[in-house]
This record gives C-alpha cells, structure tokens and sequence, in this order.
C-alpha cells in the first residue's frame, strides 16, 4: 500500500481543517492499531511533533512498523558542532520515546539545512547513523525543484519528501519527479490534502484563500462531473503519478483514516486535471499561512 501515516496531529494542534485540535492519546492509538490492521506500515513522525514518538513508542513494539522520524530545527547560518550535537542528543530521544533500537529512516526535517556551510557535515553525521545500523535510509524534506537540484547534485539521499497535490504540480511540470527516479531515490508525497484545505466544504472555506477559491471550487465541480467525491479525486490524483511510492496522509479520528482507505484505491488520470494547477506558489506553501 502507497498509503503512510502522518502522525503530527498526535502531537500538535495542526491543520486548516481540524477544528478538534490535537487528537487526544486513545483515539490516537485505535488509529493506530486501525491503520496497522489495514494495511498501513509506515509512520511518519517528528521531535517536534509535541508527544507523538511517545505515542506511538506505546503500541511500537506490537507492530513491525517502518518508521520515518526527522533531525530538530537548526537554527542559524550554518550547521555548527553545537548543531550536530543537538541532533545527537534529539536522535537518542527519539529512540528512547518509540521504544526502538533503530528507525526506518531519519530525514532532515529543512533540505536547507544541507545547503547551509556545515551542511556536509550534518549529512557525513547522519551518514555514520546509517552504517552503524541506527537507520536504514537518509530522508530529506524539500519545498522546491532548486532544493532537489542541490540535492541530486551533492549528496546521495534514498528519500525525498516533496509536496503535491491536485493544486500543485510545480515538480510535475518540471520533470523533477521523473528527475528524482533517474537517480533512484524515493519518492514521498505531503500535503496531499493541503492540511484538509480540500476537503472542505466551499462554504466554510476562510476568506484568506479567495484568491485560489475559483481553482477549489473547479476542482469540486469536476470531481461531482466525474462522480467522484472530493477526497477520491485529492487522493486518487496522487496514486495515478507512478513516480510516487509513499503518499502521506494525516488524521485526527478513525472515521477520516477509514475514509481515506476505502478509496485509496482511486486512480485518476493526472493530466486531465492540469488546469488546477494553482500558478501563486504562495498559497502552495502552508509555512506561509497567517489564518
């Protein structure tokens, strides 16, 4: 199953559309064991996602789960030995909260973070962790196609996590997806749902994204021309892009896990919605939302 499991909202009060705010500890469990009896094996997982890793530490050892959890925020211009010792530090604990000797794949939580003078440095660090058996894949995070050149170009990465969605097909039209599997790198995608932004009805949508309104409601209309629900042909755009291996979704109850299984199975030819593409990357980039 393409399908992983974003588990932010464990932790934080996260998403345009979350009106519940963080999903308190048992029903953040029965998503779990649901999610894990229904074919999902991957989680998603942060330091900074406040008390995921200790959540998910609670079931870790019941299910043989691939884990991807990421380095903290460096702050700073460059990546200083005070850094790599702060991700040393933020490493042990992760693995001490999941209960696990080692974890699937560690990703660089910013690709800046390897850009910056030390950037080296901070990717040898990470590269020692892989050939001691501490993980098995080095993940990075990236919002843009120039990351990813820089990437491809520098270091030799076995993940990368990108954003796309039915609004956002910047890495589409530019041919990095295809670009990123020339080098045979994986490929995640986030924001599928852009925080559930999608999945909204029209009329609840805030004012603060009327400039993109016409680009949501067009892909409403279109998914009702195709009878399709919104979720099926958010969701079901992605799967059709045979580039992508592993497709992110995050949940705050088990009734929104179940519906986004129950379709996972939707496929949608991707180029027929071309004319969805969002052109103001602005609103592409949630880092950028002042709601």
């Amino acid at each position: 199953m393409k399908l992983a499991l974003g588990t932010v909202q464990f932790g934080l009060d996260y998403g345009v559309s979350n009106y519940n705010g963080k999903t308190i500890d048992d029903q953040a469990l029965k998503i779990l064991n649901y999610a894990w009896h229904n074919g999902i094996d991957t989680l998603d997982t942060a330091r900074t996602y406040g008390d995921s890793e200790k959540i998910i530490g609670r079931v870790s050892n019941k299910y043989k789960w691939n884990i991807i959890t990421k380095t903290p925020s460096f702050t700073g211009e460059e990546i200083s030995k005070e850094q790599l010792k702060l991700l040393d530090t933020s490493f042990n604990k992760s693995l001490s909260d999941l209960h696990r000797e080692s974890v699937d794949t560690l990703l660089v939580h910013s690709a800046d973070d390897l850009l910056k003078p030390g950037g080296i440095k901070l990717f040898e660090k990470i590269t020692r962790l892989k050939e001691s058996g501490l993980i098995n894949n080095i993940g990075v995070s990236v919002y843009n196609y120039k990351q990813i050149d820089y990437l491809l170009d520098h270091y030799k990465v076995d993940i990368i996590q990108l954003p796309i969605n039915i609004l956002d097909q910047r890495l589409i039209r530019s041919g990095h997806l295809k670009k990123i599997k020339k080098y045979g790198v994986e490929i995640h995608a986030r924001s599928v749902f852009m925080q559930g932004l999608l999945l909204m009805p029209l009329r609840t949508l805030p004012s603060y994204f009327s400039k993109i309104y016409n680009n949501i409601e067009e892909f409403i209309i279109q998914a009702h021309n195709n009878s399709l629900s919104n979720i099926e042909l958010a969701l079901g755009f992605v799967q059709g892009i045979n580039e992508i291996d592993k497709i992110i979704v995050g949940v705050n109850t088990i009734d929104q896990l179940r519906d986004i299984i129950n379709v996972s199975k939707t496929k949608v030819n991707f180029k027929e919605y071309s004319n969805l593409a969002v052109s103001d990357t602005f609103y592409l980039n949630p880092s950028n939302w002042k709601l």
